[in-house]
């Protein structure tokens, strides 16, 4: 693991599934009824949606397949995505979104 992107473990998996419910928690924006509940939601999706804006086109690709398309690293592999480019994309999207939650 690169160096720059360590974290937690508790840190890491609770912002590894909340990368992982991204699409699920965006598709139900529009049926929340509570004001608080949907601040909180909306919040969490546009940061979310600011780290993957920022970074760069081929990043962003591996990380739509990861994050998004929930593809495994043997499955990425089969799309030609290095086990190398697979684990420092998603240590680098974990990472910067921590940091965009304020927890780092």
């Amino acid at each position: 693991m690169d160096s720059r992107y360590r974290i937690s473990r508790p840190l890491r998996v609770y912002i590894k599934a909340e990368l992982m419910n991204y699409r699920q928690v965006k598709n139900l924006l529009k049926d929340i009824k509570d004001t608080r509940a949907l601040l909180i939601a909306t919040k969490r999706v546009e940061a979310i949606e600011r780290v993957f804006n920022s970074l760069n086109p081929a990043d962003r690709e591996v990380s739509d397949l990861i994050f998004v398309e929930h593809y495994s690293q043997a499955k990425a592999e089969c799309a030609n995505i290095s086990y190398k480019t697979y684990y420092n994309v998603m240590n680098k999207v974990i990472y910067m979104t921590a940091k965009e939650y304020e927890l780092i």
